[in-house]
């Protein structure tokens, strides 16, 4: 079955999926001290990084597709959209948080998992996308969490 999603909404998903991340780790952070905290922190800011990446191929396409798309910044299209996430790959439960987020590789292998999960919901959007446009945007999208992966893999 082919989604309908078209590339701005892809990214704004995108977008959407990476504060839910900030948040995470932030969320990780009030728990933790020393290294671990530091990791977090990191975490967060690198989640802010691939948002505004995001933002910026999702300003560039805007700009090239023109008017039309107003509603994605009407609140029920954004409630929508975060619903669809919501929760989806970074689990924001207080207690899970704290008792992976123990020590530095707790929180790596921890960080893994959750972008693991991000890849699979994304490459789960990109097998319905008949669009070739949007397919081509959730394909860097894809590209760049798959990275993010590799990161924390490494770190471990």
């Amino acid at each position: 079955m082919a989604n309908t999603f078209n590339g701005l909404e892809m990214l704004k998903i995108a977008m959407l999926m990476e504060d839910e991340g900030s948040k995470y780790y932030m969320e990780g952070a009030k728990n933790a001290s020393g290294e671990v905290k530091e990791f977090l922190l990191t975490s967060a800011k690198q989640e802010l990084e691939h948002k505004e990446a995001f933002s910026k191929m999702y300003d560039d396409l805007l700009n090239k597709k023109g008017e039309g798309f107003e509603y994605l910044f009407e609140p029920e299209v954004m409630s929508y959209l975060r619903s669809l996430i919501d929760n989806s790959a970074f689990d924001n439960k207080g207690a899970i948080i704290k008792d992976a987020f123990k020590d530095v590789k707790s929180a790596a292998e921890e960080s893994a998992k959750a972008e693991q999960r991000t890849v699979d919901i994304y490459e789960r959007m990109y097998e319905g996308i008949s669009d070739p446009e949007a397919k081509a945007i959730m394909k860097k999208i894809i590209d760049e969490e798959v990275a993010h992966v590799a990161y924390f893999k490494n770190l471990i």
